[in-house]
This record gives structure tokens, C-alpha cells and sequence, in this order.
């Protein structure tokens, strides 16, 4: 296998057609690199959509209230209605597969202040069961808890460009007051918004306890929003047809009404994209492992012809004593050695531009705050792996059918050749 002078003479056979063998590599090099750059840039696509998701439990659903298009039970079309507290209660009691209910009250934006520090900042109020379905990173304290609901504590949790602004010595603010006009609010938290998924607030928020923001606004048990996470092996579709059920009935909202529940379902746009990007990496495996087999035929078919031109000299190796396998591994081993190394010098190119693809486009949407367009397109160690036992597969069947031709070479009828 390591012979020296046999591996000089694959060499020499492969260099005598030199621009024969370098078009045949190429062929194999273009399918390897086509492959490779495509699913590079498909699991690129891939990630970049599933993080803009962000942190957010992906099977989950949005409600809002709306307005009614249809009458019902004496009421007439054109109705408003509003979410209540109530309703919290009621899906998590009698809608199934329900793992976590959360109400949002969007709030104006205000003048806080801190000292000589001021600037405007919207007012958001939350439950305690949004952190769980729309997580954010604490840098200081806590989140909104069970018992700031229940006692309606002025208490709140600013975000981290809020905490630069109002406390510019960076020091930790949590137990310390701001200003909200004429009210205090009490800081127990600082948190980091994801920059991906859906986004409730801005990055200049201040979060205060839901049920304190109702009381403010003198909502009584009112509310704006509502975020309704299933758990995650559960259909989502259904826990959103038996969320609009609780609605309707809770509501007097006609099942036949379309318009009269507003919101989103998130689990079943990710489940969309989920089915997409499956559909497009079977495609570039078709695509891209058809684009190689076109190379590895040519390869064959390339060495069949060098087979023809050596006839001569494989009936005379033959008519000297060489066995079957030394004829047959010698052809194998100069397929292989075409095949598998223009391979590697297009798996390791499309790498390599994949990576230089990152930064470049990292550097061109880069923002100053420090971010810009991230796509992973490094394809793992087990594709780069497979990419390799196909091209190592490749090169043997590249190589059987000239192997077997050579094989039926008589020495006679090869030596009377001319």
C-alpha cells in the first residue's frame, strides 16, 4: 500500500496526461465544493431564521382583542372586547397541553429620572410567567415575582441601556429608586432583551409588575395581551383552537368569526420553517451528491480510456507473471489518488470560503453597539465526515469498471497490438 515506487508510478501515469487528468480532477473538485458551499450556505439560512426566534418557547401563540364581524346571541357585529384576567385562569384550567400563561399591558412611554440623569422610557407590565416564555438574561437582581403581583409593589426592572443612562458609574442599582413623574419605583432588576424573536418591548423599557400597571391605568381586570406557551411535543394548532374556544365562550363570540380573535401563532410558523428548510437540505443533497457522481463518472470514464491506451502494457505485466489484484489494485489506486485528492482540495476551498463569507458579511452590517448579521455556515464534523466516505466511495467505483476492463485483457491479444 506504501510502496514508494509504486506510488511514483501513479504519479508518473497521472502527470504523462497532464491536462487530461486536470480536468478530469476538477470535475470531481467542482462537485465536492458545489456540495459543500450548498449546504454551508442552506444550514447558514437555517440557523440565521431559528435564531430569529431568540430564546422564545417557539410552540407558543399571541392573543389580543379585537372586533367582532359577525352578530351572535342578540349582540351585533362590530363589538369590542377586551382580555380579561379571568382568562389566564380559565386556559390554564381547561385548555390541555397548556405549560405557561402570560399577560402583557403595553404602557405609554414616561420622563424617569435619577438625580441629574433623565431620559424617556416605555412602560411595560408583565406577569411573572412571561420570563418563562420569553426569557431575558438578568445582569442585576430579579425578575417580576408572585408576590409584587399580588401586592402590587411599585417595583421594577430596567433594561440594560435604561441602567447605562439613569447610573452611569455602572454601579448596581438594584434596591435603589427612579423617578417616574410623580411616582418612585423601587429597581430589582436589570435585564438584557434578546436582540431575536418576537419583541413586546424596546430596548428602553422599564418592567413593572402587571397587575400594578392595571391599577395605574385603571384597566380593573382588563388587559392588553396575552402569550400562551404549549409544551413542546404537544400540537399547537390544537391548543390554539381550544384557546379561541375559552374566547368565544367566555366572550359570546360566534365560532364562525374569523376576525373576532386577533393573534399569531408562532409554533406553527416554526414548524413551517421547519418543514422548508427539510425540504431544502434534501434538495441539496440531490443537487449537490448528483453534481459528484457526474465528476466520479467522468473519472471512470477517463480512466477506461487510460485503460484502452495501456493495453500494451498491461498484457505484457500480465504475459511477466503479474497477478490479477496487482493489476486491479494499481488501477483502483490511481483512481483514488484523482478522485480522492481533488475531493480534499474542494472540501477544504469551500470551507474556507464559507468562513470567509462570515466575516465579510459580519464586518459589512456591523453596527455600533457591537452587532450585525451572524450566520453560522460551517457545516459540522459529521457532514464534513460523510462528504469524505463519499468521495472515499466515489473513487473506489470510479475505479471497479476500468479495473474489470483491464482484467480482460489478454496478454496475447494486448501484445499483438500495435
Amino acid at each position: 500500500m506504501f510502496d514508494l515506487d509504486r506510488w511514483e508510478e501513479i504519479w508518473q501515469t497521472i502527470n504523462r496526461n497532464r491536462k487530461r487528468s486536470i480536468m478530469t480532477a476538477f470535475g470531481v473538485f467542482w462537485g465536492i465544493f458545489m456540495l459543500t458551499i450548498m449546504m454551508g450556505a442552506g444550514l447558514g439560512l437555517k440557523r440565521l431564521m431559528y435564531s430569529s426566534f431568540g430564546s422564545m418557547a417557539v410552540n407558543s401563540c399571541f392573543y389580543w382583542g379585537g372586533q367582532t364581524s359577525l352578530p351572535y346571541k342578540g349582540l351585533p357585529s362590530g363589538r369590542r372586547w377586551s382580555l380579561e384576567n379571568e382568562d389566564m385562569a380559565a386556559i390554564k384550567t381547561q385548555v390541555p397541553g397548556v405549560k405557561n400563561v402570560a399577560g402583557i399591558i403595553w404602557g405609554s412611554t414616561y420622563k424617569f429620572s435619577r438625580k441629574d440623569k433623565k431620559g424617556d422610557y416605555q412602560l411595560m407590565g408583565y406577569t411573572p410567567e412571561f420570563q418563562e416564555i420569553s426569557p431575558q438574561t438578568l445582569r442585576f437582581g430579579r425578575y417580576i415575582n408572585d408576590i409584587d403581583m399580588a401586592q402590587q409593589r411599585k417595583v421594577c426592572v430596567i433594561t440594560e441601556q435604561v441602567w447605562e443612562e439613569l447610573f452611569p458609574n455602572r454601579e448596581n442599582p438594584v434596591g435603589q429608586t427612579i423617578r417616574m413623574n410623580n411616582m418612585y419605583l423601587t429597581v430589582v432588576g436589570v435585564c438584557i432583551p434578546p436582540r431575536n424573536g418576537v419583541q413586546f418591548q424596546g430596548p428602553t423599557s422599564v418592567l413593572i409588575p402587571f397587575s400594578t400597571l392595571q391599577k395605574m391605568y385603571n384597566k380593573g381586570n382588563k388587559f392588553d395581551g396575552m402569550a400562551v406557551a404549549a409544551y413542546d411535543n404537544w400540537d399547537i394548532k390544537e391548543v390554539e383552537e381550544n384557546v379561541k374556544k375559552v374566547f368565544q365562550a367566555r366572550h359570546t363570540l360566534s365560532p364562525d368569526d374569523n376576525k373576532a380573535v386577533q393573534g399569531f401563532n408562532l409554533g406553527d410558523l416554526f414548524n413551517k420553517f421547519s418543514g422548508l428548510f427539510s425540504g431544502i437540505s434534501i434538495l441539496t443533497w440531490i443537487v449537490g451528491t448528483g453534481t459528484l457522481l457526474a465528476g466520479i463518472v467522468g473519472v471512470s470514464n477517463i480512466m477506461l480510456v487510460t485503460v484502452r491506451e495501456r493495453t500494451q502494457e498491461i498484457g505484457i505485466r500480465r504475459a511477466l507473471g503479474a497477478k490479477p489484484r496487482t493489476i486491479i489494485s494499481q488501477i483502483m489506486s490511481e483512481s483514488f489518488v484523482l478522485t480522492f485528492v481533488s475531493g480534499i482540495f474542494g472540501l477544504a476551498l469551500a470551507i474556507g470560503i464559507l468562513s470567509l463569507a462570515e466575516t465579510l458579511l459580519l464586518s459589512l452590517t456591523a453596527t455600533p453597539e457591537g452587532g450585525g448579521l451572524q450566520i453560522n455556515t460551517q457545516i459540522s464534523f459529521g457532514l464534513a465526515l460523510g462528504s469524505t466516505g463519499i468521495l472515499i466511495l466515489g473513487s473506489l467505483l470510479a475505479g471497479i469498471l476500468p479495473a474489470n476492463r483491464a482484467l480482460s485483457i489478454k496478454p496475447v491479444d494486448a501484445i499483438r497490438e500495435e
